[in-house]
């Protein structure tokens, strides 16, 4: 990115806070200075008050007599311990039944809701927790009734508005402080996404989900599917990822294969929560660059949606491009002290077809199936059990365009012919939660966590190759089969204690986790020779360099162990403290055998230890009531993996390149610094984010370093070993918010979002190629009344992205690009809901960066077509629930 377009940005970033300091409290003024003095001189009279329970969140709906509007502030709710809790005035309550209203346990994690009459015209709201901040979305508005005309007689000369007066919803995140608590209240830079915005934006995989997430991306490959997130930069295993706090298996490439870490099924999930930015000092190794969390449904969310024991959901959809059809039903009951889950979702389809170059795309099937059960005891009144199974299978079948076969690499004086490729993903896991809620107890801790769980996953692949020498005299056939598994066993305790020490308000979070992962890799083959008349001529285990079966490394065992501390220390009613530290030990155990030492028997493997002690320092400090500025220091760190420090990738036999791998038990954990500055804002009439970030990185490990050359048995061999090479840093900024044209929840505003990182490799001074180039998200909403339908139109525009400057000549170089979305939901009734969508609205031809960075390198390729993103494309969905 050139500087000016840089100071544009940051310019840009500076005017859109400024606009929402000024703009709103001056438009209220301006669009009725009667009707704003009136509702200050007035209190109003509150006459009624219901709860709309939604998905993922509580609406409180105050009726107010008509003629008496309400100015709600706009952010109503603060934080208060464990609760959530609003002042409205100037208003009185004139209830029925007196001047306190109260709804015990609307959701799972909200005990009761209050509304109190605190004297004169003040009143109180209180959203009390269940021992901790609820995470179920809070909103409030108002609604006048209707006048009769004997009403409006009095009325006449007074402004009356029958519409809802401004929603706004409080979004929570667990992950941030692994203590519920306001996003907008948090200092790093966190998003949330739930269930109703994964369904509202047609979400189909992974990449689908931070499709409009500033500085997130998804990577991608051709024939082994989505690999990994990259967050501000920084992707593959420097992102860790968390499905209900358990790790996902680490990605794993070598040559063609490509596993990725795309084991969950996003149809299965209540909310998906992103860290941008280190978070070892809560959660260890592997969080250098951010978290993705994934927290799968809890029967307590779908029977808060009914004041029955059952609740079931049953959904449909379908997609154009690839002629997929997703599917799925969950069912959640309630028996006295039992509450259960069952759900099923699965998803199949074709390959996607392209505004043009279909003909290098491969043909494909591919079908995935996710089932997840629970069972929740309530063993009393302050503690549960609960048990979690889920079963994951995603097959993918690839038959390899013609065009594309023939470009097979095989053996000398062979040319490709055809090529196949089955590869079937797992995951299965099983774990048993022991959950202690008690605030209100007389011991020092408030809440528990006990959490032991046992997971097994893995990618099994099987590829045919079929090969003609230039003769046509003969023929030769490959069936190769190889497996990978990643298995995890691991517990953990997670303790919170509140407590007041002099005059300041304490939140201690604390706890250690402790994990073990096998993980193993074999490969096998056979070849099978023909002659002209098509019979079998020899059959060997002898497929080019490799004398099948093999390892790649040698069987590992590796040892997790973690113990953080966190205090959420409330220096006043407006600042608030949040130091923590982490200590990690890891432990690296590996085994040789048989088939480690055939792929290179002179091959070594080096056991591994280490520790590190990750720091974390963040604030908040509400300035104003709309108004809070954040900020954080972390340190972040990655333990070098199996595959890093051993490796038995070898060659010795060909007779134009030969080479070895070398063990390196001195690898040395990558680390961060990380520094963040960020400003948050809440106004009637919308709200933003803006988040400055520096990080700077040491010990970067790169896999297979040139490592110089030896002699082995009179030949030249190349050496390969897994490095520490260097330091770099990334610097940018995000942005994200909405703009309202009125107060209301209904209407039009105006959404966006800009996520610019730049990076550069501090060893040889060059851009650092593994950053997103410029993103940015402008959107025009609209919501009917009541929210019966709506509507969003989002155009994505993606800059030219920063490459080095020692490129070959004549190398290939992305473009930037815009692609427009169309995207809409409609309430057919309270149970049924239709959604919609048309992606890439004007059919153009773009690449993913992220899909194109391999080509980098090189010339544009013949097939660059296949690498583009799918042309024009319908969506749609269908969600029953009763």
């Amino acid at each position: 990115m050139e500087p000016s377009s840089l100071r544009y940005s940051l310019a840009l970033c500076g005017l859109v806070p400024l606009m929402f300091w000024m703009s709103p409290d001056k438009a209220i003024a301006q669009t009725n200075p009667e009707t704003n003095q009136l509702a200050q001189a007035q209190p109003a009279t509150i006459t009624g008050i219901r709860l709309d329970t939604r998905p993922n969140r509580v609406n409180i709906i105050l009726e107010t007599a008509a003629g008496q509007p309400l100015t709600l502030p706009g952010q109503p709710f603060i934080q208060r311990g464990t609760d959530l809790v609003a002042t409205i005035e100037p208003a009185i309550l004139t209830l029925p039944d007196g001047q306190t209203w109260q709804f015990t346990a609307p959701t799972a994690d909200i005990a009761a809701i209050t509304v109190e009459q605190q004297g004169g015209d003040r009143l109180e709201i209180i959203v009390q927790g269940q021992g901790e901040l609820p995470t179920t979305a809070v909103s409030l508005e108002t609604m006048a009734t209707i006048a009769t005309k004997d009403d409006m007689a009095d009325l006449t000369e007074m402004p009356l508005d029958l519409d809802a007066m401004p929603v706004e919803e409080l979004e929570i995140t667990v992950l941030g402080t692994r203590s519920p608590r306001l996003v907008s209240r948090t200092p790093g830079s966190i998003s949330v996404i739930d269930a109703e915005e994964i369904d509202d934006n047609l979400v189909q995989d992974l990449r689908d989900l931070v499709r409009y997430e500033p500085n997130v991306s998804v990577g991608n490959d051709r024939r082994y599917g989505l690999q990994d997130v990259n967050i501000r930069g920084l992707g593959g295993n420097r992102v860790l990822i968390l499905n209900d706090g358990i790790r996902i298996p680490t990605q794993f490439t070598f040559g063609t294969p490509a596993l990725g870490r795309d084991y969950v099924d996003l149809d299965s999930l209540q909310r998906v929560e992103i860290i941008r930015g280190p978070a070892s000092a809560l959660y260890g190794s592997d969080a250098l660059g951010g978290v993705v969390s994934f927290q799968t449904i809890d029967p307590s969310d779908l029977l808060a949606l009914t004041d029955k024991n059952n609740f079931t959901r049953i959904s449909t959809g379908f997609e154009t491009t690839d002629k997929s059809l997703n599917y799925g039903a969950v069912t959640a009951f309630r028996a006295d002290s039992l509450e259960a889950l069952i759900g099923y979702t699965g998803r199949s389809g074709f390959e996607a077809r392209l505004p043009e170059g279909n003909e290098f795309v491969d043909d494909r099937y591919g079908d995935r199936d996710n089932f997840l059960g629970k069972l929740n005891f309530k063993l009393s009144e302050n503690s549960t059990l609960g048990f979690t199974t889920e079963i994951f299978r995603s097959t993918n079948e690839f038959q390899v365009a013609p065009i594309t076969a023939a470009l097979l690499q095989g053996p000398r004086g062979f040319q490709g012919q055809n090529e196949t490729l089955e590869a079937d993903s797992y995951r299965e896991r099983y774990s048993l939660a022991y959950l202690y809620d008690n605030p209100d107890g007389e011991g020092f801790i408030d809440n528990a966590k006990l959490q032991v769980y046992y997971q097994n996953a893995g990618v099994d692949e099987l590829r045919t190759q079929d090969f003609l020498n230039f003769a046509g005299t003969e023929r030769r056939f490959r069936n190769l089969s190889n497996t990978f598994t990643d298995e995890l066993f691991g517990g953990e305790v997670q303790l919170q204690s509140n407590f007041r020490w002099g005059k300041i308000d304490n939140r201690l979070t604390y706890g250690f986790d402790l994990s073990k992962t096998n993980n193993e890799r074999t490969r096998d083959g056979l070849e099978t020779r023909f002659d002209s008349t098509g019979n079998v001529t020899s059959t060997t285990n002898q497929v080019g360099s490799d004398n099948f079966p093999v390892k790649d490394f040698p069987d590992s065992e590796t040892t997790r162990f973690g113990v953080y501390l966190q205090n959420e220390m409330a220096l006043s009613d407006t600042f608030t403290l949040l130091p923590g530290l982490r200590y990690d030990t890891y432990r690296l155990d590996t085994t040789i055998d048989e088939l480690y030492q055939r792929n290179s028997p002179d091959a070594e493997a080096a056991d591994f230890s280490d520790s590190a002690l990750s720091p974390n320092l963040g604030f908040v400090w509400q300035t104003s009531p709309e108004i809070a500025l954040v900020g954080r220091y972390a340190r972040g760190f990655r333990s070098p993996l199996y595959s890093e420090i051993n490796a038995g990738f070898t060659n010795l036999t060909s007779p134009f390149f030969r080479y070895k791998t070398l063990s390196n038990p001195n690898l040395k954990p990558e680390t961060s610094d990380t520094f963040e500055l960020g400003i948050r804002g809440d106004f009637p009439r919308g709200n933003f984010s803006v988040t400055g970030f520096y990080s700077y990185y040491e010990n970067f490990i790169e896999t297979f370093a040139n490592a110089g050359t030896t002699l082995i048995n009179g030949n030249l061999v190349n050496l390969f070993q897994s490095q520490n090479v260097g330091a770099a840093r990334t610097y940018g900024v995000e942005l994200a918010g909405e703009y309202r044209f009125s107060e209301q929840p209904h209407g039009f505003s105006l959404i966006g979002s800009l996520g610019l990182t730049v990076g550069d490799d501090l060893e040889d001074d060059e851009p650092l190629e593994s950053v997103e180039p410029l993103k940015a998200v402008l959107g025009l909403r609209y919501r009917a009344k009541e929210d019966r339908w709506g509507t969003d139109l989002i155009a994505t525009l993606v800059g030219e992205p920063r490459l080095r400057g020692d490129r070959p000549a004549g190398s290939y170089s992305p473009e930037g690009y815009a692609v427009v979305d169309l995207l809409g939901y409609y309430n057919i009734n309270p149970n049924l809901k239709l959604n919609a969508g048309i992606f890439n609205l004007f059919n153009n031809q773009y690449f993913l960066y992220s899909d194109v960075r391999p080509l980098l390198n090189s010339p544009e390729p013949v097939d660059i077509a296949r690498y583009a993103q799918p042309g024009i494309s319908l969506r749609a969905g269908l969600t029953w629930q009763f």
